[in-house]
């Protein structure tokens, strides 16, 4: 590996998985030095992937661009097999905070009024949070457009949600509004909290229909 100078960057392969903290995207960089192609990965916006240490960029050289290029890739993809992250195609390039900066169109009429959807009694693991999805609770029901969470520590209203459901098939992460509470405990009823569904990626909606 040579320590010339880089030349200017290619943006090469991309791919989006989903991790234990959400969904991360991968991006190969290349760059032309002294005659031979540097690839790096950079974890999206700008987290360059370090050997051990953190001092040294992981680095794969190649004659070629797509010959580096191709050695990256690899080297993602074992990673991914190794430490169990997988591929969410339906998203890619998704972080987990740009659920929240977004609204989602199918969820909305022209006039701003959210469609009702039929809710599903069940129960299901849940994790959420403003920042990260770290307090522990469990669905008491699900629709396509919302949800309601059992906790004794509501969000307040307006609060806008990352959250980490455990479907059967693995963890899937949504993007939520909170919409209303119950606070006081009356009778038969639970409290917690009702989601307006910001984001809802298609492992959700597939999940859904199983119980259609």
């Amino acid at each position: 590996m040579t320590n010339g100078l880089l030349g200017p960057t290619t943006r090469g392969h991309t791919t989006t998985v989903v991790t234990p903290w959400g969904r991360e995207t991968y991006q190969v960089w290349l760059n032309e030095v002294e005659r031979e192609w540097v690839a790096r990965i950079v974890t999206l916006p700008n987290k360059m992937w370090a050997m051990p240490g953190g001092r040294e960029a992981v680095k794969f050289a190649g004659r070629s661009l797509s010959e580096a290029e191709a050695a990256a890739v690899r080297f993602i993809e074992e990673e991914c097999v190794r430490t169990r992250r997988r591929a969410a195609p339906h998203q890619e390039g998704v972080r987990p905070h740009d659920l929240l900066r977004r609204e989602d169109p199918l969820n909305m009429t022209l006039d701003s009024t959210p469609r009702p959807a039929p809710r599903y009694p069940h129960r299901l693991l849940v994790k959420f949070g403003v920042d990260n999805p770290e307090r522990p609770g469990v669905t008491a029901n699900i629709s396509e457009t919302g949800m309601f969470i059992i906790t004794d520590r509501p969000e307040p209203v307006g609060a806008r949600l990352l959250i980490d459901l455990r479907i059967p098939d693995g963890p899937v992460f949504l993007g939520g509004e909170v919409v209303w509470t119950r606070e006081r405990h009356e009778p038969g009823r639970s409290l917690g909290f009702g989601v307006r569904l910001i984001d809802r990626p298609v492992e959700y909606v597939q999940h859904l229909k199983q119980h259609e």
